[in-house]
């Protein structure tokens, strides 16, 4: 089978199931199902079906009984659209990206929460002029006097000097 038209036929396929899934099923645990991806054999005689379940009440087994309880419903679906000669077998497995996204999240927020507690920006902590409340100390004012007078020194410049070339 030619690989766009089997693509095209996974998405119509993903089309009907999600939407027998959103009201035409009537076993309302499976409300909260998603199929998430759908992937067809070469031969059309295979579907293998991957959901991933936002209702938390139920557990992974129980979500998978229940769809395997509910594929000739699907296939009854899948017949009714007409879109191939012969239905295939359904096969469900779960889709663990939902629980890999929100493991991704919790490493990000506690290397976020690990980087706003270590203060990689805060350059007071290798400032030996200030204690751990920041403020000026005394020695600190004594020592930025000592620099000032230093630079006191440095700067002064006979204003006379000046005044002799002008007049020359």
């Amino acid at each position: 089978m030619n690989s766009i038209r089997a693509e095209r036929l996974q998405k119509e396929l993903l089309k009907i199931v999600n939407s027998a899934f959103q009201g035409s099923i009537s076993d309302p645990r499976l409300t909260g199902i998603e199929i998430t991806r759908i992937k067809v054999s070469k031969d059309l005689k295979l579907m293998k079906a991957h959901f991933s379940n936002f209702d938390n009440n139920l557990t992974e087994n129980e979500t998978l009984n229940l769809l395997i309880k509910s594929s000739g419903f699907i296939k009854k679906q899948i017949a009714g659209a007409n879109i191939m000669r012969t239905i295939p077998e359904i096969v469900f497995e779960y889709d663990k990206t939902n629980e890999r996204v929100m493991k991704m999240d919790e490493i990000f927020n506690t290397l976020a929460e690990e980087r706003k507690n270590n203060n990689y920006y805060d350059d007071d902590n290798d400032n030996d002029y200030y204690d751990d409340s920041d403020e000026l100390l005394d020695e600190d004012l004594e020592d930025y006097d000592e620099y000032n007078d230093d630079l006191d020194e440095d700067l002064e410049y006979d204003y006379d000097d000046i005044e002799d070339e002008d007049e020359d």
